[in-house]
């Protein structure tokens, strides 16, 4: 998931000035407090608000796909790569028109397969208005040797990206005009006993990077190639998906919990204190976008994935819950 934080495109396009992004499609109006999706098994992970259409866009963890959510909660695919197995978190980087999804495999995709399950960390880049594949980045190639599971992206003001990898314990840095590499890769991010490792991943306008460890119940900040355990004051449960907001720190607990918290520091990141700590309605959430009305929840109905579910929430921040 979402799938979230510091991507240039939560400002509009006459701000930035842009010539070339595509034309913004018909607008939300008012400001809804959820959108109900439904779309055959689409399960999605990951979020990202695109302004050009001021639409959210979702992934797949089924079918490997990008869509666009509508208001009225239907959908409409964007991108539909082969190469695409599980589509994880989603970057919305629309100075250069750009959409950059990540991809893994963990055996519950329509298209998983044995060459690919357990193996997949890609980065996908994609034409923001036409879906059209600029490139794709196999970074599980940069070490064979290890399980992979491509799973959040953060992007920063230079375009260039970095990707979590679940299984491996690697931070990946995709510059926008270079190499891919690993930027980092250190045990203390691979997955303690079952679930995933590292998680979700932010940049801090300062320039460091805060990633949520799931299985370890913790979080790390990674200032240039030094990663640091942060001390929180109380325990935050499994977090996955993270955003800044206004200097403090939102991450989705998808333990039994299931709540959105909230956190603060005064030492850039090496402490950390819980502030709020928010039950959430909607099941099994697992990140968050900003968009043009606030910060909105995405629930992909990921605890349905074995029967199978047709529904998501996108629930803002702050609004009225189910009666």
């Amino acid at each position: 998931m979402v799938k979230r934080s510091v991507f240039a495109g939560l400002a509009t396009i006459a701000a930035l000035g842009l010539t070339t992004a595509p034309a913004v499609a018909q607008q939300y109006g008012p400001c809804q407090e959820v959108v109900h999706g439904s779309a055959p098994r689409l399960h999605p992970e990951g979020v990202a608000f695109d302004p050009t259409r001021d639409r959210f866009l979702v992934g797949s963890v089924r079918h490997g796909t990008v869509s666009v959510a509508n208001p009225d909660g239907s959908v409409q695919t964007l991108v539909d790569d082969p190469k695409l197995i599980t589509t994880m978190g989603l970057a919305v980087d629309v100075r250069r028109g750009r959409l950059l999804v990540a991809n893994g495999d963990v055996a519950i995709g329509t298209k998983t397969s044995p060459a690919t399950v357990d193996k997949t960390a890609g980065l996908g880049v994609y034409d923001l208005r036409t879906g059209k594949r600029i490139a794709y980045h196999d970074l599980g190639a940069l070490d064979p040797a290890r399980k992979h599971f491509g799973n959040d992206i953060a992007v920063a003001p230079d375009g260039t990206a970095y990707m979590t990898d679940s299984y491996s314990g690697a931070i990946y840095r995709v510059p926008l005009n270079g190499p891919a590499t690993v930027l980092l890769r250190d045990d203390r991010l691979m997955p303690a006993g079952r679930g995933n490792g590292a998680n979700g991943i932010v940049l801090h306008p300062k320039g460091y990077l805060v990633i949520a460890h799931s299985s370890g119940r913790a979080l790390y900040k990674l200032s240039g190639t030094t990663l640091s355990a942060v001390t929180v004051d109380q325990p935050i449960g499994a977090p996955d998906g993270l955003l800044f907001d206004n200097g403090s720190l939102h991450a989705i607990d998808n333990t039994a919990a299931n709540r959105v918290i909230t956190l603060s520091s005064k030492d850039d990141w090496a402490t950390a204190t819980l502030t709020a700590a928010r039950p959430w309605t909607d099941p099994a959430p697992t990140t968050m976008a900003r968009g043009r009305c606030g910060i909105y929840v995405l629930s992909g109905r990921l605890d349905q994935l074995g029967q199978g579910s047709d529904e998501f929430w996108l629930r803002r921040l702050g609004g009225p819950r189910h009666a």
